[in-house]
C-alpha cells in the first residue's frame, strides 16, 4: 500500500478561521494581516509526545515572537 502525504503545499492562502486562545480571547486570520509568518500549534495536554515537544514549541516562540 502506498501512502501519499495530505500535507498543504507551501504557498497556499491561509482560509479565514476564528479561533480561542488559551485566555478566552478570539483571533482570526485578519488580527495577523501585519505580519509575515504565522504559526499555529493544534495539541493537547495528554499525549506524552506532544508534551514533549512543547520545550521546542516554547524555544521558537521566544526566539520568533517579534
Amino acid at each position: 500500500m502506498v501512502a501519499f502525504s495530505t500535507k498543504t503545499p507551501l504557498g497556499i492562502p491561509a482560509i479565514d478561521f476564528s479561533l480561542p486562545d488559551i485566555s478566552g480571547k478570539t483571533y482570526s486570520l485578519s488580527d495577523f494581516s501585519e505580519k509575515d509568518v504565522l504559526v499555529v500549534v493544534f495539541t493537547c495536554n495528554h499525549c506524552p509526545y506532544a508534551r514533549a515537544g512543547w520545550p521546542l514549541i516554547l524555544n521558537l516562540h521566544k526566539k520568533y515572537q517579534d
